[in-house]
């Protein structure tokens, strides 16, 4: 069985180049500078190292410039560890998710708020709502208490949250008079905000709710252009059906309802919880924001090179020294093969 040939290395004149440059690719084993800053470093280790041992012969100018080289090398081997580390630092805080991940209970809006803050050092809250006035309308609701059957007895009971309500523009409804439906309109945005959980978008996601009820505006417009139409249709129906014999259509009198009165406090009370619901989530952000600061420096502290990377760079230093340790032993052993001949002369 003949015996497998050994390789002999590249054989074309690219794959020899490609070959050439192996050792300059981080400059770590070359025996020369591989750029002007490591050229510059390695200068002023020899003439520091001239001005001690004052060199004579070329073998001692030689190791001089071999102590150099080994220092510089070893230099740009340490600082090139502290880069990578520093790197792999700031790709770890540049990805916040990855700490979160490892807190427990951190979830749902509170986690997406939580992002945010991480992030841009604040959290932008939704429908226009700020802390103090989120507080304020959470205070009022959990103070609540008898009967509320009309809107005056709400206002009364909630005035902080009227006055937000009566101020908050909704597509389509009276900013003064509709304040009851504008509740049902910014529960329904909150309670949309809760459902989103941890993809919350912040200040982003008031823009995304903008774009919507512009395309509500735009379809409440068209249904307002088109409204004429439709009832002159109705109408021209409603005479042919006369024309023909048959009798008309008999319309159901719309019952006389109190536009003040709540009829269903259970709706009501729903609507409310959802401001509940996100002042709640609101506190837990603080609690979040600590357990990952608390977590991220464990990490920041714990952060290694890739075992294979580190295992490269220490075979590089354990090289760097033992050549750095060489030419040190064979400098001195030149000086000291100098006093003899001195002490003969």
């Amino acid at each position: 069985m003949k015996q497998a040939k050994r390789s002999g290395g590249p054989k074309t004149v690219q794959g020899k180049a490609r070959s050439s440059k192996n050792a300059t690719s981080h400059g770590l084993t070359s025996a020369s500078p591989t750029n002007p800053n490591e050229k510059a470093l390695i200068d002023s280790y020899a003439q520091e190292l001239s001005a001690y041992y004052k060199p004579e012969s070329p073998l001692e100018q030689l190791q001089i410039r071999r102590i150099a080289i080994c220092r510089a090398k070893l230099a740009y081997l340490y600082d090139l560890e502290q880069v990578k580390l520093t790197l792999a630092a700031k790709e770890l805080e540049s990805q916040p998710e990855k700490i979160l991940e490892k807190i427990p209970g951190a979830s749902g809006l509170a986690l997406g708020m939580a992002k945010e803050f991480i992030t841009s050092g604040q959290i932008h809250l939704p429908c226009r709502l700020d802390l103090s006035l989120l507080e304020d309308i959470c205070n009022e609701i959990h103070s609540m208490h008898g009967v509320i059957e009309n809107k005056h007895q709400f206002a009364r009971a909630l005035p902080r949250l009227t006055e937000y309500l009566n101020a908050y523009p909704v597509v389509g409804l009276n900013n003064h008079s509709q304040w009851m439906e504008k509740l049902a309109a910014i529960s329904k945005d909150l309670k949309m905000t809760d459902e989103w959980g941890d993809s919350y978008a912040g200040k982003f996601e008031e823009v995304f709710k903008g774009y919507l009820r512009s395309r509500e505006y735009e379809d409440l417009l068209e249904e307002e252009a088109w409204r004429p139409e439709l009832e002159e249709l109705e109408r021209y129906q409603e005479e042919r059906r006369i024309a023909r014999g048959q009798k008309p259509r008999k319309t159901e009198p719309t019952p006389r309802v109190d536009p003040d009165a709540i009829t269903d406090i259970t709706i009501i009370k729903e609507q409310l919880q959802q401001f509940l619901n996100l002042y709640k989530n609101y506190q837990k952000v603080e609690g979040i924001a600590v357990q990952y600061q608390e977590i991220k420096d464990l990490m920041l502290r714990a952060l290694s090179l890739p075992v294979a990377e580190s295992d490269l760079l220490m075979r590089y230093q354990t090289t760097l020294e033992r050549r750095l340790s060489s030419a040190i032993g064979e400098l001195l052993a030149l000086q000291r093969a100098k006093k003899p001949a001195l002490g003969a002369s």
